[in-house]
């Protein structure tokens, strides 16, 4: 693999020169000593090339570090993490509920998904920065958690219908020196899913031999990790899921609808990232070369046009410490000096004063190519410039219905990826409902990715004023994350507040007509 690096890195740019002891040092803190290497191992032969051409560096661009780039060539300005950060806030905000017919399922579906926000998120991250994101119900003594793993930790085929029928699970258990790790596989068979959780020890960097390091009972060192992942079950023995379950308890959240990089691999999905891959390295390509720029505007000097005409008398001008103009171009390096051009007289009888000769680091030109890149990668990955980089906004007037426009790529970008998850998590939510005891299907419901603007509210308004728009249409637009049935209330306490303000606090009385204050 370090080979292959070689062959594909720039061998020749400045920066891997220049920065030779900085980019080791940055190998050294940001590349992980716990790396992908080991679970890449252990993907089965089919997906191999699949997984390495672009899962994986898929998921590299998302932790903001390509070891090919990065580890000796090119600073990381981490412009992918930021990608899937960003979407990750979106999607999450505006928060989400648990709906349902039954409220009482509805109450124990909250307390039960208390701790659901963490794993969403997570969930959302996952799916932006590498296609896909697997919900995972795990029963542990006889109780169900939910939790997520990346797309580099799960293998997986479906079926007809969209469902996961087939899957491996790598986990890592970690304990002082040692590093075990654990492969869980889930199947479908004659309709029931059953599966099994085999136990290894390997290193941190090297996968196991599992048919020679298989362990089967668990080791002390691990036991509380494996009891909190897995409970009482042993290694190496085949479980049947609870009889609730119609699934393998995975559920597949897809990034998007269609695959184009992973055609052949039914039920993945492309990355966030996939068709932005070049405009994040030119982005740290620009970043980097502006890094050269400055270092080498610090030890050299660019030659004005007036120094390079015969009319200056250079070999009698002194630059600094006895040098001559001359002497100070031809030395084989300028010691990270400030020159400056020193003029011999001034015509106005003006002091004279020395000017600064050091090259302008281009900085406008870096300027606009990184916001020229940055609007580029907003408009692939689908998302308003000014929510990426917040001073693109300011580059040109807009109108409102420009701003607007904007905040739409955004917003239409967030409730696709939030309808795709749907999917799963609404799967998911079904077999917790079935597994104690509800009949009922009850679903995930997103607040507001983005709010109205304040033309849109006023427009509202206006409209309801005109009675042309119901008083429960407008609040359902003007607060669309309420529900149904918070509206109808909010709507009768609006109605008997109007009442209530027509007759007086305590409503009309005809016995004191005139109220007590006459």
């Amino acid at each position: 693999m370090a080979d292959y690096e070689n062959r594909t890195a720039l061998t020749r740019a400045p920066s891997r020169s220049i920065f030779r002891p900085m980019f080791k040092a940055r190998w050294q803190n940001m590349q992980n000593i716990i790396n992908d290497s080991a679970f890449m191992d252990m993907i089965p032969e089919p997906y191999v090339s699949y997984y390495r051409a672009y899962i994986q560096q898929w998921l590299q661009w998302a932790t903001g570090f390509v070891p090919m780039l990065h580890r000796q060539d090119f600073f990381s300005t981490g412009m992918g993490y930021t990608v899937c950060d960003i979407f990750t806030r979106e999607c999450m905000s505006g928060g989400y509920r648990i709906e349902s017919t039954n409220k009482q399922l509805k109450a124990f579906m909250e307390e039960w998904g208390k701790d659901l926000y963490n794993v969403l998120n997570r969930m959302f991250f996952y799916s932006n920065a590498g296609g896909n994101a697997i919900l995972c119900l795990t029963p542990i003594n006889g109780q169900l958690y939910p939790s997520v793993y990346p797309i580099n930790r799960v293998i997986f085929q479906i079926g007809r219908n969209g469902q996961i029928t087939h899957a491996r699970i790598y986990n890592r258990f970690c304990a002082g020196e040692k590093a075990y790790y654990a492969r869980e596989r889930r199947t479908m068979l004659n309709g029931r899913p059953y599966y099994k959780v085999d136990l290894a020890l390997g290193t941190m960097v090297n996968s196991p031999e599992w048919k020679t390091a298989a362990v089967k009972e668990i080791p002390l060192e691990i036991a509380a990790q494996w009891q909190y992942a897995y409970g009482d079950i042993a290694p190496g023995v085949w479980y049947e899921m609870p009889r609730a379950f119609k699934t393998v308890g995975l559920y597949n959240v897809r990034n998007k609808s269609v695959a184009v990089a992973l055609a052949d691999l039914p039920g993945y999905s492309d990355s966030t990232l996939h068709t932005a891959l070049d405009v994040l390295y030119s982005i740290d390509y620009n970043y980097t070369q502006a890094q050269v720029d400055m270092y080498m505007g610090k030890s050299r000097a660019l030659i004005p046009k007036q120094m390079q005409t015969a009319a200056v008398h250079a070999n009698t001008v002194e630059v600094a410490e006895g040098v001559s103009f001359t002497e100070a171009v031809q030395a084989p390096q300028l010691n990270d000096e400030f020159y400056m051009q020193v003029t011999t007289g001034s015509l106005n009888g003006e002091p004279i004063k020395p000017t600064f000769i050091q090259p302008d680091l281009r900085a406008e030109d870096h300027h606009y190519i990184r916001d020229s890149d940055l609007q580029l990668l907003a408009s692939k990955i689908g998302m308003s410039s000014s929510d990426l980089a917040n001073h693109l906004v300011y580059n040109a007037p807009k109108t409102a219905t420009e701003v607007r426009a904007e905040q739409d790529t955004t917003e239409t970008t967030v409730n696709n990826k939030r309808a795709l998850a749907n999917v799963a998590i609404n799967a998911m939510f079904e077999e917790v409902s079935r597994f104690y005891g509800y009949s009922e299907k009850p679903e995930i419901e997103w607040g507001r990715a983005g709010v109205n603007t304040s033309t849109e509210n006023k427009e509202l308004l206006e409209d309801y004023n005109a009675g042309t728009l119901p008083l429960p249409e407008y609040l359902k637009r003007r607060w669309n994350d309420l529900t149904e049935e918070e509206i109808a209330e909010w709507v009768k306490e609006l109605d008997r507040q109007k009442k209530s303000d027509a007759f007086g606090a305590g409503g009309f009385n005809d016995s004191n007509y005139f109220g007590d204050g006459l």
